[in-house]
């Protein structure tokens, strides 16, 4: 059985993509630029204060079985199978979500510049998500066979926190790709 699939793979591309469009392409004084990008939650690392803006990666919604931001679906966001085809491949919706916090208590921006840094960080995930190649992507014979599908792609921001001058914005984008399986034939 292999060790890995390829919900990883993806993962560690978006990842890398994101960082590049969130921090290394950043100048350091930008306003906008992230304190941190990676896979899964932060949970308490790094600090808010370094983590001022945070994005972080999943597979799925982590959000969907808890009391986190809504999902905005009545539709559960687990992967499933898209269609079956002649041959034997398989192609499945892979699900994931982005998830983003300016948490800005901290630097005590005023609402239209808390709200321009929100807008602007999620403007930026869509973007880079959606120009993202995923070619050369092959784990345990299953690839991307489209990359990530913009019509289904959704996004939500919440206020969280306000006056006086501790605006915390949540983001989520969450995003859906196709992988594909081809056939493998015993005998």
């Amino acid at each position: 059985m292999p060790d890995t699939g390829i919900h990883d793979a993806i993962i560690e591309k978006v990842v890398l993509a994101l960082e590049r469009a969130m921090i290394t392409d950043i100048d350091a004084g930008n306003d906008t630029r992230a304190g941190v990008v990676m896979a899964g939650p932060l949970q308490g690392d790094p600090d808010p204060d370094v983590a001022r803006i945070s994005v972080t990666v999943h597979e799925n919604d982590p959000d969907e079985f808890t009391n986190g931001m809504p999902t905005g679906t009545d539709r559960s966001w687990m992967d499933e199978v898209e269609e079956i085809e002649i041959g034997g491949a398989v192609t499945w919706k892979r699900r994931f979500t982005t998830k983003a916090r300016c948490l800005l208590d901290v630097t005590r921006e005023d609402l239209d510049n808390a709200r321009r840094i929100a807008s602007t960080v999620r403007s930026r995930i869509e973007y880079t998500l959606l120009g993202i190649s995923f070619s050369g992507i092959m784990e345990n014979g299953e690839y991307v066979s489209r990359p990530v599908i913009s019509e289904e792609m959704t996004n939500e921001m919440l206020q969280a926190g306000g006056p006086p001058d501790s605006y915390d914005f949540l983001i989520k984008v969450r995003f859906s790709l196709l992988t594909t399986t081809a056939p493998r034939f015993n005998g």
